[in-house]
Order: structure tokens, then sequence, then C-alpha cells
């Protein structure tokens, strides 16, 4: 639970840095208010596709540390994992 935690909060802050990157006179947080004059598709769609990136790393980020953490815990290799 503690890694999800962890993961989730880089991948929100990743996924900002990234639509910040590409889109860098608008603000994140513009995007999704269909209400404002701001509002548009390519920034929603630039948005989607940092978002993917973002979860990607933070998906296989996760999963690294997990492995980390259930090997220093138990000393073996998690489940699943044939690798040594």
């Amino acid at each position: 639970m503690a890694v999800g935690m962890v993961c989730a909060t880089i991948a929100t802050k990743l996924i900002r840095a990234l639509y910040r990157g590409i889109r860098k006179d608008k603000s994140p947080d513009d995007v999704f208010d269909p209400t404002s004059a701001r509002f548009s598709w390519p920034d929603a769609i630039v948005w989607a596709a940092a978002a993917g990136v973002g979860l990607g790393v933070a998906k296989v980020m996760s999963a690294k540390v997990a492995a980390v953490g259930w090997r220093a815990a138990t000393g073996t290799l998690p489940p699943g994992d044939e690798h040594a």
C-alpha cells in the first residue's frame, strides 16, 4: 500500500511535468474544465498522452520497487519471478 501511495504521488508529479514540458504556455489544471474558455481538444489529447506515459512509467517503477521490497523483507524472489 505504501509503495502504491508513493508511486501515485510520483506519477501525478511526472504527468504534470510531462504536460508542462510539452505545453509550456498552459497549466495542467486548465485542461479538463470544459466550461473554461481555455479548454481545447488538442490540450486534452496532449494531457492524455502525457498521462499515459506517466502512468506507464509509474506502473513499471512501482513493480520494481515492490519486488525490491519483497526481496528485502523475505530474502526470496517475489512470486512469479524466476530471474535471479
